[in-house]
């Protein structure tokens, strides 16, 4: 079995490791090594990393029966490898995990709403949450309370427990392994079972904005951004709002000579 580097350490950009298998098919190369720190594709709902093995890019990774595989275009002849992320890419997706898992847990402690699903994806990201409606005052509350949380710096950390002490947690939604779980807490304020990889504090996530709410299947739907993603979408819509008010002052301008 794979040793999964990430979930001891999600910060480590760069190791050295082995492969222990390599495969040939439709005209891709699927590399098992000893240890790695490629987080697979859509594991818990969290989208893989990207990197290069030996300089050559990782097409995709995935894990089997508690291995990771890597893809590769090109072949590695040398057992020795090194393992090298795009820590951009990690960042990002450890910013809109940890404020996905902080979102959430603000929406259940103030209106009870539980999240049934989520997605994370390059430009999207949304909760599903199982209330049918909410009002406007009501998403500043929930907006306002997690950034009070992310300024505060709490911690944020991750361990394994066995099924049956699960029970001694306020855990929010239930998982589905058998044994041991992973459970990524937030300092006492929210207890979930998670294979993601995480910030080391909310102050990390920087901030969460939320873009829009819509209804959805019965139950509403949340987008939101954090951390670099929201400061990129503030830029954004600063720039247009700067380009309308230049153009709106040029068209009094034409309109209204002196």
């Amino acid at each position: 079995m794979t040793e999964k580097i990430f979930l001891e350490n999600p910060y480590i950009r760069q190791i050295n490791g082995r492969i222990v298998h390599k495969k040939y098919m439709n005209n891709k190369y699927y590399i098992k090594t000893n240890k790695t720190i490629f987080y697979p594709n859509l594991s818990d709902g969290q989208p893989g990393d990207k990197g290069t093995i030996n300089g050559i890019p990782v097409l995709d990774v995935y894990e089997d029966d508690g291995d990771i595989v890597h893809v590769l275009g090109e072949n590695i002849l040398s057992d020795k490898v090194e393992l090298s992320i795009d820590w951009e890419n990690r960042a990002d997706y450890m910013q809109q995990h940890s404020g996905q898992h902080l979102l959430s847990a603000v929406f259940y402690k103030l209106y009870n709403g539980e999240t049934i699903g989520f997605y994370i994806g390059k430009e999207l990201v949304y909760i599903d949450v199982d209330i049918p409606s909410i009002e406007e005052d009501e998403i500043d509350k929930i907006e306002e309370f997690a950034n009070k949380i992310i300024y505060s710096n709490f911690s944020i950390k991750s361990y394994t427990i066995k099924k049956e002490d699960v029970s001694r947690l306020p855990v929010r939604n239930e998982s589905l392994e058998n044994s041991r779980i992973r459970i990524v807490e937030i300092d006492g304020i929210d207890f979930s079972p998670c294979g993601g990889t995480h910030l080391r504090s909310t102050g990390e996530i920087g901030i969460i904005k939320i873009k829009k709410i819509q209804s959805h299947k019965g139950h509403i739907r949340v987008e939101f951004v954090c951390g670099y993603r929201a400061l990129k979408d503030y830029a954004s819509l600063a720039k247009e709002n700067r380009i309308l008010k230049e153009k709106l002052a040029e068209y009094e301008k034409q309109t209204n000579p002196e």
